[in-house]
């Protein structure tokens, strides 16, 4: 897990701009919820990731809301790596695997920090 740390620091300070969106769109639905020291548990959590401007920046839409996302690695094909951080105390990684299984680890950092990892699939639209 330190790695994907480390991954998700060093994709904080890549810029948005010019992000080509050669493999999105996804639609992912997560189905196992993890919070830090539980117990993990049944989730429907759903997401989005695409080019939501005319500029092809890349965006990640769910339930929060919609926030910029860097796709850490410059391959279209996966594994693919999206990491997105500061918007409302929130910082989030996703890796979609070539099978289509994904993972996705939020960080929330305004108060009492915490993490939640999700487990499960993304679709190319």
């Amino acid at each position: 897990m330190r790695a994907g740390y480390i991954v998700l620091m060093t994709g904080v300070g890549l810029s948005l701009a010019g992000t080509e969106a050669n493999a999105e769109p996804w639609a992912c639905e997560f189905t196992v919820e993890c919070v830090a020291g539980e117990p993990c548990d049944a989730a429907a959590y759903q997401i989005t990731i695409l080019a939501a401007d005319h500029e092809g920046r890349l965006f990640l839409s769910s339930v929060v809301g919609d926030a910029p996302i860097t796709r850490l690695n410059p391959d279209a094909a996966p594994p693919v790596s999206y990491a997105s951080a500061g918007r409302n105390g929130l910082a989030e990684m996703i890796t979609i695997e070539a099978d289509s299984t994904a993972l996705m680890t939020a960080h929330i950092f305004d108060g009492s920090p915490m993490a939640v990892t999700y487990f499960g699939t993304c679709e190319a639209l």
